[in-house]
């Protein structure tokens, strides 16, 4: 579904004769943000505060606040350049501009990632604490009481993301001895002394490691059980109070490229003792300087195979294949910035539970059979053709860094009887040899069909071999992915635990998955900037990924034609033309199959 339209202001509208609205950006607890046009300044973000936040503000106070906050020029800050009021019917709403970063904040990030590579979440702390810095040595220091990844902006102008402290409309010069009205910020990354209304250099630190933490481990350091009664804001804090009494988990745990020293650091942070944590973000950044300096000198000798190779070169990208070697193709995969789950748009759930549900326990095996939880064996992809089973697939292995062993039917046909056992048991084999392994199995429904009714005696065998080899794989180290467009035809006792634990339907791409292929697909092409996205994601409500892959590239041809830029005529003329490979009554039947299956 569509975001739902914007209630203050208006695209088109113009805001005290200076502000033109472009667009809607998106919404948070405190008010709406807009990207606008000053008539002078050109490109800037707007914030509109909420009329019941509007009310509780001292408007004298904050242009002071404006005032400071403007002064803050800093190539890691997102500058301040004023604070006003405009009215909505009887309403008045204060508002704050900002400068306008080319990019996306690090929360649009992490709901495609989870988490990013080790170093470059330390490159992106420290310039993000590098802002800090100037914020907190101003006299008296300015206390920013709202960090969290939706307020660390990524700038892509230059060859490599630039972090950004976003979003000081909460900030407050720091007082000892003034309490601020109320809580602000997020309660998850709020320091212990804010739910009682102190705010401190050190505060920030505090909020700073656990976005750290976030980047780096996909998680939080304080494991929060949402119980049944979480529906108030106090119900939340009194959950977030109850998980800090157990120590937080060290980070290592979830990330082992963290060192020992850096997750220290960290942990210092993240003290609920002023007394034990660094007083601001200068402390904190010259520890976490020390800390990578020392841990590069320790580990560069590690990084060293024989003869001085790097031990990673061993492992080869995706695309390679062993030479000399016949049957199914054999390809290799090493996380690297940019690949994985950054190249799959939308599906945020997907990978939300990818992550936790599989790649966790496939890295971090001996946690998870301390706790006797069990590691999953593999999944099956189903639904429509064209829905991107096979690209999920690879990029899953991509993801967790496993060899891939992609398998396809007529890899294993054979015109000798037992022939196909005997390809089916090497195929095994080889994934243990390369182990770990993620061995895809694209259209199962042939490779396993159900054993039911007047399957051929021979076809019956490959199936109990399949079986055989795939329960409990994961004990050799081999993941399975399969894939089908007919569930309906797979043998059942695959589904079983121990073979494949998960079942997951991909279906076409939802609004927000639409929009973000489209921005992946549409990326270094020639783009009229007048071409807006949203409304060639929502026109093409039920195209799979396939079929909008094929509009791009026909709208591209149709504007390298004209020797144009790629616009909304373009879309037009291709959506004409090009409709959805699957019908609504296919995607129907998936739905009822959905509704009926026994697994």
């Amino acid at each position: 579904m569509p975001p739902k339209r914007p209630q203050l202001l208006e695209k088109g509208e113009t805001i005290l004769d200076t502000y033109t609205v472009e667009f809607f950006l998106g919404q948070g607890a405190f008010g709406e943000v807009y990207r606008v046009k000053h008539k002078f300044l050109g490109i800037q973000v707007m914030k509109v505060f909420k009329a019941e936040v509007s009310a509780q503000t001292d408007r004298n106070m904050l242009a002071e606040e404006a005032r400071i906050l403007s002064s803050l020029t800093h190539p890691n800050i997102v500058r301040v350049f004023e604070a006003n009021t405009l009215m909505r019917g009887e309403n008045e709403h204060i508002f704050l501009t900002m400068g306008f970063v080319a990019g996306e904040s690090l929360a649009q990030l992490l709901s495609r990632k989870v988490c990013v590579p080790f170093q470059i979440g330390v490159s992106i702390q420290m310039e993000m604490l590098e802002g800090l810095v100037l914020a907190h040595g101003q006299n008296p220091p300015i206390v920013h009481r709202d960090i969290s990844p939706d307020n660390i902006m990524l700038s892509y102008v230059d060859d490599r993301p630039v972090a950004l402290l976003s979003d000081f409309g909460l900030a407050m010069q720091a007082d000892l001895n003034e309490v601020f009205l109320r809580p602000a910020g997020k309660y998850l990354f709020m320091a212990p002394e804010c739910f009682f209304k102190t705010y401190l250099p050190s505060s920030d630190v505090f909020s700073a490691a656990i976005v750290f933490y976030r980047m780096i481990t996909g998680t939080t350091p304080w494991e929060l059980t949402i119980d049944a009664e979480f529906g108030t804001s106090q119900s939340l804090i009194t959950g977030v109070h109850r998980a800090r009494k157990q120590p937080p988990t060290r980070p290592s745990i979830y990330c082992d490229a963290c060192p020992k020293n850096v997750e220290d650091v960290i942990l210092k942070a993240l003290a609920l003792d002023l007394e034990d944590r660094y007083r601001d973000a200068r402390e904190f950044l010259t520890a976490l300087q020390d800390a990578m300096v020392k841990g590069s000198a320790s580990s560069s000798s590690k990084d060293q195979g024989p003869e001085g190779s790097p031990q990673n070169n061993q492992v080869r990208e995706a695309g390679a294949r062993e030479q000399g070697e016949d049957g199914p193709e054999y390809r290799y995969s090493v996380r690297r910035p940019g690949k994985g789950f950054d190249q799959i748009a939308g599906m945020h759930p997907l990978k939300e539970m990818l992550f936790h549900d599989v790649i966790l326990p496939l890295h971090d095996k001996e946690l998870y059979e301390r706790y006797q939880v069990s590691i999953p064996n593999g999944m099956l992809l189903y639904g429509p053709p064209g829905c991107g089973k096979t690209f999920i697939s690879q990029k899953f292995a991509q993801e967790v860094g496993y060899h891939f062993i992609e398998l396809k039917p007529s890899d294993i046909a054979s015109i000798y009887v037992h022939g196909t056992q005997e390809k089916i048991q090497e195929v095994f084999k080889k994934a243990e040899e390369h182990a770990p392994t993620i061995l895809f199995i694209d259209e199962i429904d042939a490779v396993m069909p159900s054993r039911d009714g007047d399957l051929n005696h021979s076809y019956a065998s490959e199936v109990n071999e399949f079986l055989v080899q795939m329960t409990e794989c994961h004990k050799k180290g081999i993941f399975v992915i399969a894939a089908t467009n007919r569930p309906e035809r797979i043998d059942p006792a695959i589904l079983r635990t121990g073979r494949l634990d998960k079942v997951i339907y991909l279906g076409p791409p939802d609004f927000d998955a639409r929009r973000e292929l489209l921005r992946l697909l549409l990326e270094d092409r020639p783009v009229d900037p007048s071409l807006i996205i949203e409304a060639i994601a929502e026109a093409t409500e039920n195209y799979v990924s396939s079929d909008i892959s094929f509009l791009v590239n026909e709208a591209a041809r149709e504007a390298l034609r004209e020797r144009s830029k790629i616009s909304q005529m373009h879309f037009d003329r291709s959506l004409h033309r090009i409709k959805p490979s699957v019908s609504l009554k296919q995607i129907d039947a998936y739905k009822k199959f959905i509704e009926s299956r026994s697994f």
